[in-house]
């Protein structure tokens, strides 16, 4: 956090900085553009190797946080979602929609995929493998898991910090489709209808916001490992209520998309807390029961 307030990083903007503490790009702030980013990176190499690569400090003497990051639960399982804007082309088949922020300055930029976690209690992801696995059998999933995640990242959140939406009708259910020695797989189908229901004219209320989507997936449990080596989730839906100014879109309501992935956790960034679990859940407590 010292390291942070020191060189100015903080809030909706990127910073680039040394090491050492050194700021690069002077003091305006930066975007992930050629022209500023290749000015940087000159000024990066011109600087002496001490400055590039000093020693660093003993990171046990840092100073804790005053509020710790929650960690994901022992055992648990945790997916990454992604979030991006669909339309439908020429021949009517959904391909991702290149919108932008600022559309009417010269330098508008497009707006970026977004991102977000899923959490999983060991107990939660456990209840979704059959005991007697038959193809054909059916799974339905726990109330609770399908609030998180249709409220959390099945919705719309392409404008980054957003409220999760209270689900008004969900459904989502595994069907056992492959028996093997190694493992069984599942599919999922479901869907979620979220937050308010569709009107034009929630195109100019400020919490108007709305959305639904059907998604399908494809998990695989590991009968040797004991764990899911596979839990790939898709959707496509149309989302509504009051855009912010900075993006502008055609079409009312709009379509998006989201797409999951099983991560293991071992990677810094697969260690991010869900959005929503911070900040904003409108839909209830995270790990509601």
């Amino acid at each position: 956090m010292a390291f942070c307030k020191k060189v100015g990083a903080g809030g909706n903007h990127l910073v680039a900085t040394t090491a050492s503490g050194h700021r690069l790009g002077g003091k305006a702030h930066l975007r992930l553009r050629k022209r500023e980013l290749a000015a940087v990176l000159v000024e990066y190499r011109k600087l002496p190797t001490a400055e590039r690569t000093p020693k660093l400090e003993d990171p046990s003497k840092a100073t804790p946080p005053r509020r710790a990051v929650p960690k994901s639960p022992p055992g648990g399982l945790i997916l990454r979602g992604f979030c991006t804007y669909l339309r439908r082309d020429a021949a009517r088949k959904i391909a991702r929609s290149k919108e932008y922020y600022y559309k009417e300055n010269p330098i508008h930029w497009a707006a970026e995929t977004q991102s977000d976690m899923l959490w999983l209690t060991e107990a939660e992801w456990k209840s979704l493998v059959p005991a007697d696995p038959k193809p054909g059998d059916h799974v339905e999933v726990a109330t609770a898991i399908q609030r998180r995640f249709f409220s959390t990242i099945g919705i719309d959140y392409m404008q980054g910090s957003v409220r999760s939406l209270p689900p008004r009708e969900i459904s989502m259910t595994l069907t056992v489709e492959r028996v093997t020695t190694g493992g069984i797989t599942m599919r999922l189908d479901g869907y979620g209808r979220m937050g308010k229901e569709f009107d034009k004219t929630l195109r100019t209320e400020a919490h108007g916001r709305g959305c639904e989507v059907r998604v399908l997936g494809l998990l695989n449990y590991n009968t040797k490992s004991k764990t899911f080596d596979r839990f790939d989730i898709v959707g496509v839906g149309d989302a509504w209520g009051k855009r912010p100014r900075e993006i502008r879109i055609k079409n009312y309501p709009w379509k998006y998309g989201i797409a999951c992935e099983l991560v293991t956790g071992d990677a810094p960034i697969d260690r991010i807390p869900p959005y929503n679990l911070l900040h904003y859940n409108e839909a209830g407590p995270y790990f509601a029961k």
